[in-house]
């Protein structure tokens, strides 16, 4: 089917029509006509009909590379790799900023708070995720 082919065009609302059962004796007819001489047109009817096909059988796509347990399972690795590294390091920086005595108090006070403020709403979005994804009716879906 070209796009150039004013049939084709005409041609494309009757194989939606077909295969939903909407279209009259004559329609079907006349596509079946063009069906017969135009292979792109034909192609594209199977196509259509087959992911019909599949979705009415609520078929799965196949599972990609990124879903496999063990992917999920070295992901959960690498990140708690990254956490338990970061921890020390974050402790360690709080200390000597903490320690240092050329910096103004209220610096460290206000750098303080906005920690403090930071950690709480990921605390709280995390919180609410957690909470949403126990009653997502979505969770099977994918996309």
């Amino acid at each position: 089917m070209t796009q150039r082919d004013p049939a084709c065009r005409a041609i494309e609302p009757l194989i939606s029509g077909a295969l939903d059962n909407e279209l009259t004796q004559q329609q079907r007819q006349q596509l079946h006509l063009h069906l017969g001489s135009c292979e792109a047109c034909a192609n594209l009817y199977r196509e259509l009909a087959e992911q019909r096909g599949a979705v009415k059988l609520g078929m799965l796509p196949p599972e990609s590379d990124a879903e496999t347990p063990s992917v999920r399972l070295w992901n959960r690795f690498g990140f708690g790799l990254l956490v338990l590294g970061l921890i020390p390091l974050v402790l360690y920086a709080i200390y000597q900023f903490s320690q240092d005595a050329t910096i103004p108090w209220w610096i460290k006070l206000t750098t303080a708070a906005t920690i403090l403020g930071l950690l709480l709403l990921f605390i709280n979005v995390l919180r609410q995720r957690l909470k949403a994804a126990k009653t997502d009716p979505y969770k099977k879906v994918k996309l």
